[in-house]
């Protein structure tokens, strides 16, 4: 799972906007549409954040912020 489909899958459990979601992390918007959409088809440019945001998104909606940074391990 990209780090798209984790934060769209965050966004869509919480039940709520992108708007929403980036107001409540601090982060743009701009940024949060870069992250979670396929603004650039083919490529995973900018679709990375800091693991300080990963624990930022983790401790304010309740997910393990190494599976937000990579995904599930197999």
């Amino acid at each position: 799972m990209t780090l798209e489909a984790r934060l769209n899958k965050i966004i869509a459990e919480q039940k709520i906007s992108k708007r929403e979601f980036a107001k409540r992390v601090g982060m743009s918007e701009n940024y949060l549409y870069i992250l979670t959409s396929n603004s650039r088809p083919g490529t995973n440019q900018n679709k990375t954040i800091s693991p300080m945001l990963a624990k930022l998104i983790g401790m304010e909606f309740g997910y393990d912020p190494e599976w937000i940074l990579n995904g599930d391990k197999e």
